[in-house]
């Protein structure tokens, strides 16, 4: 299923499809990196976006492309968004959206394994409270890593299961 996003800019009105390079322009704002473990990345940056349907919010659009040595994409480019005030510098920005990753598990690990939903808080205050500390219990657990010796759940066979049924 194609990206079947409509964009235009700002100022000239043109639309804008991201997977039809045809409708693209110069980028306002080009860069050409080597990391050390990605390669030889090139990011575009084009400026005064907004989607066809929200004309009064105002965005940035990034292209990220990793490349071989021979300068010849890998990959399918990477697509990003900006909206807020201020953009950090294209060289660094690549680098705060790789940190999106770390959050995305911890989320993940908080929603499963902390039971993060599990409460059932009745005030927005309990809430936010509970919130605030599931970091901080992260933190901990990772600080405890080292010096905890990791224990084990003995796994219930199937049939011992069945033997014991719930509420029995």
């Amino acid at each position: 299923m194609g990206c079947r996003v409509r964009l235009c800019q700002l100022r000239q009105g043109d639309k804008f499809k991201l997977n039809d390079s045809q409708t693209w322009w110069t980028a306002d704002q080009f860069v050409e990196l080597k990391d050390p473990k990605l390669g030889l990345l090139r990011l575009h940056l084009w400026r005064n976006f907004h989607f066809q349907q929200s004309a009064k919010i105002k965005m940035d659009l990034i292209q990220v492309q990793r490349l071989n040595e021979d300068a010849v994409n890998q990959f399918k480019p990477l697509w990003l968004a900006w909206v807020g005030m201020d953009m950090p510098e294209l060289s660094e920005f690549w680098r705060l959206y790789l940190r999106r990753f770390t959050v995305d598990h911890w989320y993940r690990f908080a929603l499963a394994s902390l039971h993060w939903t599990l409460p059932k808080l009745s005030t927005p205050e309990q809430c936010e409270s509970w919130s605030d500390l599931l970091p901080l219990m992260t933190w901990q657990l990772g600080k405890a890593r080292d010096i905890v010796r990791p224990a084990r759940r003995r796994r219930v066979s199937r049939r011992r299961r069945r033997a014991f049924p719930k509420g029995g």
